[in-house]
Protein backbone atom coordinates (compact mmCIF):
# COMPACT_ATOMS: atom_id res chain seq x y z
CA UNK A 1 0.00 0.00 0.00
CA UNK A 2 1.49 3.39 -0.95
CA UNK A 3 1.96 6.08 1.66
CA UNK A 4 -0.47 8.99 1.58
CA UNK A 5 0.70 12.11 -0.28
CA UNK A 6 1.86 14.89 2.02
CA UNK A 7 0.88 18.55 1.90
CA UNK A 8 -2.68 18.02 0.68
CA UNK A 9 -5.31 20.56 1.75
CA UNK A 10 -7.96 17.85 1.64
CA UNK A 11 -7.44 15.04 4.15
CA UNK A 12 -6.67 11.68 2.56
CA UNK A 13 -8.29 9.05 4.73
CA UNK A 14 -8.33 5.29 4.38
CA UNK A 15 -11.06 3.19 5.97
CA UNK A 16 -10.62 -0.50 6.71
CA UNK A 17 -13.06 -2.98 8.22
CA UNK A 18 -12.52 -6.50 9.49
CA UNK A 19 -15.36 -8.96 10.07
CA UNK A 20 -14.84 -11.61 12.76
CA UNK A 21 -16.49 -14.98 12.42
CA UNK A 22 -18.24 -16.34 15.51
CA UNK A 23 -16.02 -18.50 17.67
CA UNK A 24 -12.82 -17.61 15.83
CA UNK A 25 -9.77 -17.50 18.10
CA UNK A 26 -7.43 -14.59 17.44
CA UNK A 27 -3.78 -14.84 18.45
CA UNK A 28 -2.08 -12.09 20.47
CA UNK A 29 1.37 -13.01 19.11
CA UNK A 30 1.87 -9.72 17.24
CA UNK A 31 0.71 -7.49 20.11
CA UNK A 32 2.99 -5.66 22.53
CA UNK A 33 3.31 -6.88 26.11
CA UNK A 34 1.14 -3.97 27.30
CA UNK A 35 -1.55 -4.86 24.75
CA UNK A 36 -1.47 -8.53 25.77
CA UNK A 37 -1.92 -7.51 29.41
CA UNK A 38 -4.80 -5.23 28.50
CA UNK A 39 -6.47 -7.98 26.46
CA UNK A 40 -6.12 -10.41 29.38
CA UNK A 41 -7.77 -7.91 31.73
CA UNK A 42 -11.08 -7.82 29.85
CA UNK A 43 -13.83 -9.66 31.68
CA UNK A 44 -15.73 -10.20 28.45
CA UNK A 45 -14.22 -12.64 25.95
CA UNK A 46 -15.97 -10.81 23.10
CA UNK A 47 -14.57 -7.44 24.22
CA UNK A 48 -11.06 -8.90 24.42
CA UNK A 49 -11.42 -10.42 20.96
CA UNK A 50 -12.50 -7.08 19.46
CA UNK A 51 -9.58 -5.31 21.15
CA UNK A 52 -7.07 -7.85 19.81
CA UNK A 53 -8.58 -7.69 16.32
CA UNK A 54 -8.42 -3.90 16.36
CA UNK A 55 -4.76 -3.90 17.27
CA UNK A 56 -3.98 -6.52 14.61
CA UNK A 57 -5.82 -4.48 11.99
CA UNK A 58 -4.01 -1.31 13.05
CA UNK A 59 -0.57 -2.94 13.15
CA UNK A 60 -1.08 -4.64 9.81
CA UNK A 61 -2.33 -1.61 7.86
CA UNK A 62 -0.06 1.04 9.35
CA UNK A 63 2.96 -1.26 9.48
CA UNK A 64 2.49 -1.93 5.78
CA UNK A 65 2.07 1.78 5.11
CA UNK A 66 5.34 2.81 6.74
CA UNK A 67 7.25 -0.36 5.86
CA UNK A 68 7.85 -1.86 9.29
CA UNK A 69 6.96 -5.17 10.89
CA UNK A 70 3.59 -4.93 12.67
CA UNK A 71 5.01 -6.02 16.02
CA UNK A 72 7.68 -3.27 15.76
CA UNK A 73 5.08 -0.50 15.61
CA UNK A 74 5.00 1.55 18.83
CA UNK A 75 1.48 2.50 19.92
CA UNK A 76 1.05 4.74 22.95
CA UNK A 77 -1.99 6.14 24.74
CA UNK A 78 -2.82 9.76 25.52
CA UNK A 79 -3.88 10.61 29.10
CA UNK A 80 -7.48 10.18 27.88
CA UNK A 81 -6.78 6.70 26.49
CA UNK A 82 -6.64 7.56 22.79
CA UNK A 83 -4.03 5.48 20.90
CA UNK A 84 -1.42 7.28 18.80
CA UNK A 85 1.95 6.71 17.11
CA UNK A 86 4.73 8.55 18.99
CA UNK A 87 7.28 7.77 16.27
CA UNK A 88 5.04 8.85 13.37
CA UNK A 89 3.28 12.03 14.43
CA UNK A 90 2.21 12.81 10.85
CA UNK A 91 -0.09 9.76 10.90
CA UNK A 92 -3.26 9.71 12.96
CA UNK A 93 -5.59 6.75 13.33
CA UNK A 94 -8.73 5.75 15.17
CA UNK A 95 -10.57 2.48 15.80
CA UNK A 96 -14.19 1.52 16.37
CA UNK A 97 -16.12 -1.71 16.69
CA UNK A 98 -19.65 -3.04 16.80
CA UNK A 99 -20.59 -6.67 17.43
CA UNK A 100 -18.31 -8.76 15.16
CA UNK A 101 -16.76 -5.92 13.16
CA UNK A 102 -13.73 -3.69 13.73
CA UNK A 103 -13.06 -0.52 11.74
CA UNK A 104 -9.90 1.56 11.31
CA UNK A 105 -9.48 5.08 9.92
CA UNK A 106 -5.98 6.32 9.03
CA UNK A 107 -5.13 9.92 8.10
CA UNK A 108 -1.91 11.64 7.07
CA UNK A 109 -1.34 15.19 8.30
CA UNK A 110 -4.50 15.70 10.36
CA UNK A 111 -6.71 14.30 13.10
CA UNK A 112 -9.34 11.63 12.45
CA UNK A 113 -12.09 9.90 14.39
CA UNK A 114 -14.36 7.03 13.40
CA UNK A 115 -17.47 5.36 14.74
CA UNK A 116 -19.48 2.42 13.40
CA UNK A 117 -22.78 1.06 14.68
CA UNK A 118 -24.93 -1.89 13.72
CA UNK A 119 -28.51 -0.59 13.33
CA UNK A 120 -30.09 -3.21 15.60
CA UNK A 121 -27.58 -2.77 18.43
CA UNK A 122 -29.71 -0.19 20.27
CA UNK A 123 -33.37 -0.84 21.02
CA UNK A 124 -36.18 1.70 20.64
CA UNK A 125 -36.43 1.98 24.43
CA UNK A 126 -32.71 2.67 24.74
CA UNK A 127 -32.94 5.32 22.02
CA UNK A 128 -35.60 7.21 23.97
CA UNK A 129 -33.41 7.11 27.10
CA UNK A 130 -30.19 8.14 25.34
CA UNK A 131 -31.44 10.88 23.01
CA UNK A 132 -31.58 13.70 25.62
CA UNK A 133 -28.01 12.87 26.66
CA UNK A 134 -26.61 13.04 23.11
CA UNK A 135 -28.58 15.57 21.10
CA UNK A 136 -28.87 19.33 21.36
CA UNK A 137 -32.32 20.94 21.34
CA UNK A 138 -32.58 21.52 17.61
CA UNK A 139 -31.51 17.93 16.88
CA UNK A 140 -34.18 16.62 19.25
CA UNK A 141 -36.71 18.79 17.41
CA UNK A 142 -35.52 17.36 14.11
CA UNK A 143 -36.11 13.79 15.29
CA UNK A 144 -39.58 14.63 16.59
CA UNK A 145 -40.49 15.92 13.13
CA UNK A 146 -39.48 12.60 11.56
CA UNK A 147 -42.05 9.84 10.87
CA UNK A 148 -41.92 7.35 13.78
CA UNK A 149 -40.45 4.60 11.59
CA UNK A 150 -37.46 6.83 10.68
CA UNK A 151 -36.57 8.16 14.14
CA UNK A 152 -34.38 5.22 15.19
CA UNK A 153 -32.14 5.45 12.13
CA UNK A 154 -32.05 9.27 12.29
CA UNK A 155 -30.87 9.09 15.89
CA UNK A 156 -28.16 6.56 14.96
CA UNK A 157 -26.98 8.88 12.18
CA UNK A 158 -26.53 11.61 14.78
CA UNK A 159 -24.90 9.18 17.21
CA UNK A 160 -22.17 7.91 14.86
CA UNK A 161 -21.31 11.40 13.57
CA UNK A 162 -21.08 12.91 17.06
CA UNK A 163 -18.98 10.06 18.42
CA UNK A 164 -16.62 10.32 15.44
CA UNK A 165 -16.21 14.04 16.17
CA UNK A 166 -15.59 13.47 19.89
CA UNK A 167 -13.03 10.75 19.16
CA UNK A 168 -11.25 12.97 16.67
CA UNK A 169 -11.00 15.71 19.29
CA UNK A 170 -9.31 13.24 21.59
CA UNK A 171 -11.46 13.15 24.73
CA UNK A 172 -14.43 11.05 23.64
CA UNK A 173 -17.46 11.31 25.90
CA UNK A 174 -15.49 13.24 28.50
CA UNK A 175 -16.87 16.12 26.42
CA UNK A 176 -20.62 16.66 26.31
CA UNK A 177 -21.99 15.61 22.90
CA UNK A 178 -24.81 18.12 23.35
CA UNK A 179 -22.15 20.81 22.99
CA UNK A 180 -21.72 19.87 19.33
CA UNK A 181 -24.39 20.67 16.74
CA UNK A 182 -24.26 18.93 13.39
CA UNK A 183 -24.80 21.20 10.41
CA UNK A 184 -26.66 20.12 7.22
CA UNK A 185 -23.37 20.19 5.27
CA UNK A 186 -21.83 17.77 7.80
CA UNK A 187 -19.67 20.28 9.58
CA UNK A 188 -19.92 21.06 13.28
CA UNK A 189 -20.90 24.06 15.33
CA UNK A 190 -19.85 24.37 18.96
CA UNK A 191 -22.77 24.90 21.33
CA UNK A 192 -20.61 25.40 24.43
CA UNK A 193 -17.83 27.71 25.53
CA UNK A 194 -15.19 25.03 25.07
CA UNK A 195 -12.86 25.86 22.15
CA UNK A 196 -12.14 23.11 19.62
CA UNK A 197 -9.78 23.27 16.68
CA UNK A 198 -10.53 19.91 15.06
CA UNK A 199 -13.23 17.60 13.72
CA UNK A 200 -15.08 20.19 11.68
CA UNK A 201 -15.72 17.96 8.67
CA UNK A 202 -17.65 14.68 8.54
CA UNK A 203 -18.44 11.90 6.10
CA UNK A 204 -21.28 9.51 6.86
CA UNK A 205 -22.92 6.50 5.26
CA UNK A 206 -23.77 2.82 5.47
CA UNK A 207 -21.74 -0.16 4.35
CA UNK A 208 -22.49 -3.77 3.55
CA UNK A 209 -20.14 -6.64 2.84
CA UNK A 210 -20.71 -10.21 1.76
CA UNK A 211 -21.84 -12.59 4.53
CA UNK A 212 -21.82 -9.80 7.16
CA UNK A 213 -24.46 -7.43 8.55
CA UNK A 214 -24.56 -3.87 7.28
CA UNK A 215 -23.41 -1.04 9.53
CA UNK A 216 -23.64 2.73 9.76
CA UNK A 217 -20.38 4.67 9.82
CA UNK A 218 -19.07 8.20 10.25
CA UNK A 219 -15.57 9.61 9.98
CA UNK A 220 -14.60 13.09 11.22
CA UNK A 221 -11.45 15.01 10.35
CA UNK A 222 -9.74 18.25 11.32
CA UNK A 223 -9.80 19.41 7.70
CA UNK A 224 -11.90 18.92 4.59
CA UNK A 225 -11.88 15.32 3.44
CA UNK A 226 -12.62 13.51 0.23
CA UNK A 227 -15.16 10.70 0.14
CA UNK A 228 -13.31 7.75 1.70
CA UNK A 229 -13.46 4.25 0.23
CA UNK A 230 -13.87 1.21 2.45
CA UNK A 231 -11.42 -1.65 2.15
CA UNK A 232 -12.99 -4.83 3.48
CA UNK A 233 -10.89 -7.53 5.15
CA UNK A 234 -13.17 -10.58 5.50
CA UNK A 235 -10.64 -12.98 6.99
CA UNK A 236 -8.42 -12.57 10.06
CA UNK A 237 -6.17 -15.38 8.87
CA UNK A 238 -5.20 -13.59 5.68
CA UNK A 239 -4.66 -10.36 7.62
CA UNK A 240 -2.30 -12.11 10.03
CA UNK A 241 -0.57 -13.79 7.07
CA UNK A 242 0.10 -10.37 5.55
CA UNK A 243 1.50 -9.25 8.90
CA UNK A 244 3.85 -12.21 9.10
CA UNK A 245 5.27 -11.43 5.66
CA UNK A 246 6.65 -8.19 7.15
CA UNK A 247 8.43 -9.89 10.05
Amino acid sequence: MPAFPKGEEIAQIELHSLHLRDGLHISTALLSDAEKARAAAFRSRDAARLFIAGRLLCRSIIGNMIGCAPQALTISLTPHGRPYLPDHTDIDFNLSHTKNRVALAVCRGGRVGIDIEQPDRISETEVLEIMPLILCERELDDIQRQPPEQRHRTFLSYWVRKEAVLKCRGRGFLDDPRGIALEPADTTENMSNRAFDAANFIRFGSCRSENAPNFLWAVAASQMLSEPVWQQHPDVGSLIGDCLKLK
